[in-house]
């Protein structure tokens, strides 16, 4: 079944459903295909043998092929080559324009440190303030949040002790 000229269909892969020629058999395995697919080395079990056969020399051209593909009337794969262009060449700067990026990088560092640090400030002043207030407003009150809480602890403390003392006795 499977032979030089040989017309297939792939069935497996991404050109799966398009129709070939066999060119060559590489071993048991693998065969070179072309046609309406690329031209590729193949694993015989992703390709279904038709009934038709070409006949064409073994590693024929692509030309070959879609010659003899289109007296039956099936259309090849054309493709074009990529036209090559030269890779623009990176210059090189000059130890002037060097400094000249350096100076700038640090006026935009200076610049964003100076703002970063007038932010901490404003925080800080803000926060100082809002502290300043509640204390003075608790000190009107008479205690401060200290007193307040050491006063709570102390009392738990004396509640847990009693508690205590009291089992000890039962």
């Amino acid at each position: 079944m499977i032979e030089i000229g040989r017309l297939v269909t792939k069935i497996a892969g991404r050109d799966a459903g398009r129709k070939a020629l066999i060119i060559d058999i590489l071993d048991d395995k693998y065969v070179l295909i072309d046609g309406e697919t690329r031209r590729r080395k193949v694993n015989i079990l992703h390709i279904e043998p038709l009934n038709q056969v070409i006949n064409i020399e073994k590693n024929a051209s692509h030309g070959e092929v879609a010659k003899s593909l289109k007296e039956i009337g099936i259309e090849t794969l054309e493709t074009k080559p990529k036209p090559k262009t030269q890779k623009p060449k990176k210059k090189r700067k000059t130890p002037e324009q060097l400094r000249v990026q350096k100076e700038e990088k640090r006026k935009f560092r200076d610049i964003f440190k100076l703002k970063k640090k007038e932010e901490k400030v404003e925080e800080k002043k803000e926060a100082t303030l809002e502290e300043k207030t509640g204390l003075m407003e608790e000190e009107k009150e008479g205690k401060t949040e200290k007193q307040i809480k050491t006063e709570k602890r102390t009392t738990e403390k004396k509640s847990k002790i009693t508690k205590k003392a009291g089992k000890n006795k039962e």
